[in-house]
């Protein structure tokens, strides 16, 4: 799934839209890692009771997206992710507008239980990480185990890499997603390119 969020009216660029692609392979070649910046997401985190019937259903019904019931754990649709970061914290991830209007009437539906809903999309930028070599560099600098029997798809985790904080997610055997602040995603795509020193890498623009 690649996220691609554009406006009509407004040109928007992401904290790394400057970066010069870069290409350490041959063209031929398939490259050990790649990153990408996703572009443009939304982002919202959602605070409430997953012991509540209430909540539960109205969130499943509002982002018709599954509710994971485990911290660590992640669900998702053809447009939406989302993350269960602690046992009643979610981080909601998505690539279309419509997303809004949805959260808008997940807002009024559950007035009578208690939530917080933030819209967190201009504090964030989302990097894709991929490649046979991605867990190798990744485990350079990140302080969990990312041994694929103990993080593989549909695991997430609010972590650190290179000293920055990061939430991660596995959306398949070798692909990553890392979500971390827009201050320090340029030094992360440095950090990043550093460690992949002896890999064949790739950078890729949104």
């Amino acid at each position: 799934m690649v996220f691609n969020l554009t406006s009509d009216k407004i040109k928007s660029e992401t904290a790394i839209n400057n970066r010069i692609a870069y290409d350490t392979g041959n063209q031929d070649e398939k490259h050990e890692i790649i990153i990408q910046d996703a572009g443009l997401v939304n982002i919202y985190n959602l605070r409430g009771s997953q012991r509540s019937s209430t909540f539960r259903k109205f969130f499943q019904l509002s982002l018709n997206v599954e509710v994971p019931n485990k911290a660590c754990t992640f669900s998702s649709n053809d447009k939406t992710f989302v993350l269960q970061t602690s046992p009643d914290e979610w981080m909601i991830l998505s690539n279309y507008n419509e997303i809004h209007q949805q959260v808008i009437e997940l807002e009024k539906k559950l007035t009578k239980v208690h939530f917080a809903i933030n819209n967190l999309s201009d504090q964030y930028q989302v990097i894709y990480i991929s490649g046979e070599k991605s867990r190798f560099v990744l485990s350079k600098g990140c302080s969990i185990d990312l041994d694929p029997s103990v993080f593989g798809p549909k695991i997430c985790a609010q972590t650190t890499l290179a000293l920055t904080d990061i939430t991660i997610f596995c959306t398949a055997k070798n692909s990553f997603t890392v979500i971390c602040r827009n201050s320090y995603a340029n030094y992360l795509v440095d950090w990043l390119e550093d460690a992949s020193f002896d890999c064949s890498y790739k950078f890729l623009k949104s």
